[in-house]
């Protein structure tokens, strides 16, 4: 009798087992079979003679920026377009894993737990998807890298639409390259920049070590001031300034202008790499954001083990930091915000590409916002000048050039935003092997904006 009960435990546990192992299999079918299906080897979806109809992809605006025609996946008459939002809408292979081609595909095709992608009358229900970006304006940021790699993406801090989101290097959907998988010029083509690449900073970090000096003294942060000579020995070696230009004796306002590495090596020294580094990760950095249940590559920031030297060039943007363009811009527009950013959507579906995440959105509190503004305002005003921007913008911001090394130009950077009421933006500009923060990332942050107040 006892073999009879033991037997009957097993039998049990196995189908517990079994069955808790399909409950489990067919939840996952029902939440991701429409990613399932659209995996780069189904050829009975991406084939050219697949009986699948996916559905329209238009921007705001209503222009066409992918169809099926004939059985045939078509995109924009305009090859410039075609570039710049190749990353947004997709490849037609399913391998960009963020384009809404792929994360879409179960609304585009017509996809359903039950009869999949077969060629029924069920799956002729594929549905369009309008997004949230103005083509004209990727067209105008896609100009604006000039060749370069990089990535460009711009919201509405206020609703949370993304008007534009470029990546390069890209390619022409319609006419794919042949060599695309051995030709270097090609390399990184798959990868969506603004969501899933993470750069070194440079001078943008500067606004985390400013606030956390804010954190440190309330009272008193802006009357914090240090000399510089062009360069200074920490722990053993120097840290210069670009050019080594002699800024003298600064507050945090002229040294943010000035982009003055002394300044802000000696205030990272002076905050302690404890600080910082909490201070950075309340701001967003080594967090996974999530973007529509897409993970974005991480801002990192790790200064545990780092010496005196290391902890000067960490306050400046250097050392081993790395920076998200999507985690730029929503830093901005929580700083444009008081202090929490509105969570980005690519389409107005917030059952589709905006969802609701997990994540906090608070990553200042409301006086470091307001005082960071102060800060980048004067950026502006004072150093780079209102005249690169449209009028009525207001726009607040901050350059960075990223030194990369192994004999590359650095990586430009400018994050900012809009401080107005009629154009609520935030933005980050990468520019790879650039000239400078304000000649090349500066100069394709205006042009971005200036298509934006002509949308």
């Amino acid at each position: 009798m006892k073999t009879v009960g033991m037997r009957s435990i097993v039998l049990y546990i196995l189908l517990f087992a079994f069955f808790g192992g399909l409950g489990y299999f067919l939840f996952n079918l029902f939440l991701h079979g429409g990613q399932w299906a659209a995996q780069p080897y189904n050829g009975h979806l991406y084939s050219q003679s697949s009986t699948v109809k996916l559905g329209n992809i238009t921007d705001k605006d209503g222009n066409l920026l992918a169809y099926t025609e004939d059985g045939e996946r078509l995109y924009s008459s305009d090859e410039t377009v075609r570039r710049a939002l190749f990353h947004t809408v997709g490849d037609p292979y399913g391998y960009i894993s963020t384009g809404v081609q792929y994360t879409m595909s179960a609304r585009l095709s017509g996809y359903n737990p039950i009869t999949g992608l077969s060629d029924t009358v069920f799956q002729r229900l594929g549905s369009n998807v309008e997004l949230t970006v103005d083509q004209t304006v990727c067209t105008a940021a896609y100009s604006a890298l000039n060749g370069h790699n990089g990535g460009i993406i711009v919201y509405n801090y206020k609703n949370g639409d993304i008007l534009c989101k470029v990546s390069t290097p890209t390619v022409d959907p319609e006419n794919m390259p042949e060599d695309i998988e051995t030709n270097d010029v090609y390399h990184g083509v798959y990868l969506d920049n603004t969501l899933s690449g993470s750069f070194t900073p440079g001078s943008i970090f500067k606004l985390v070590t400013c606030a956390a000096a804010m954190e440190r003294w309330p009272d008193s942060w802006s009357e914090k001031t240090y000399y510089c000579e062009g360069a200074m020995n920490i722990g053993g070696d120097d840290i210069t300034c670009l050019h080594r230009d002699a800024h003298g004796t600064q507050d945090m306002y002229e040294a943010l202008g000035n982009s003055c590495n002394v300044y802000f090596a000696q205030l990272a020294r002076e905050i302690g790499a404890a600080a910082l580094q909490k201070k950075a990760e309340e701001m967003g950095f080594n967090k996974v954001l999530s973007f529509g249940g897409i993970p974005i590559s991480e801002s990192i920031a790790d200064l545990a083990d780092c010496n005196e030297n290391q902890l000067g060039w960490a306050g400046v943007g250097q050392y081993t930091l790395l920076s998200n363009p999507y985690h730029m811009m929503v830093l901005m527009g929580a700083a444009a915000n008081g202090g929490e950013y509105v969570q980005p959507r690519l389409t107005t579906d917030l059952d589709l590409f905006g969802g609701f995440t997990k994540d906090s959105r608070r990553l200042m509190s409301s006086g470091t916002a307001s005082q960071l503004k102060s800060l980048l305002r004067n950026n502006v005003e004072s150093y780079y000048g209102d005249w690169m921007f449209p009028e009525g913008m207001n726009v607040c911001a901050k350059t960075g050039t990223g030194e990369v090394g192994e004999g590359k130009n650095p990586n430009c950077w400018m994050i900012g935003f809009c401080d107005s009421d009629r154009y609520p933006y935030a933005f980050a500009v990468l520019v790879e092997e650039g000239s400078g923060g304000i000649e090349s990332a500066g100069n394709a942050a205006a042009a971005v904006l200036r298509a934006l107040s002509a949308s």
